[in-house]
């Protein structure tokens, strides 16, 4: 029992000097270095552009606005039925565009329990 307690504590000893070991040269490599801003790239960083670029891009059609902004409200209505809810300052926001658009507003669908047989 007391040889496991002692490999276990090597190990983690030298986990945590290594940890160190790499902080001592991150921190060497950031004096010498300027840093220098890159653009965000990936899949997260290009959702949150197009989302961000939605309302100003002159591109897309009205029809295709429409759909996305439903398909956002149809996606906001699906998150606070899992248990997520958003500020109201957001639902005013898509209620605006949507507004904008010339479309309806619908309703928060109602899910029914499926009986266990």
């Amino acid at each position: 029992m007391d040889l496991d307690i002692i490999l276990l504590s090597s190990i983690i000893a030298t986990l945590f000097i290594v940890f160190m070991i790499a902080v001592y040269r991150e921190f060497n490599v950031m004096e010498d270095e300027t840093y220098t801003f890159q653009k965000e790239s990936g899949p997260r960083a290009g959702l949150v552009n197009f989302i961000g670029n939605l309302a100003v891009n002159k591109a897309l059609t009205p029809e295709e606005k429409k759909v996305i902004y439903q398909a956002m409200h149809r996606n906001i209505a699906d998150m606070e039925s899992d248990g997520v809810y958003f500020d109201d300052s957001l639902k005013v926001i898509v209620a605006e565009q949507m507004d904008e658009l010339g479309v309806e507003l619908v309703t928060k669908p109602v899910r029914k329990k499926k009986s266990v047989n």
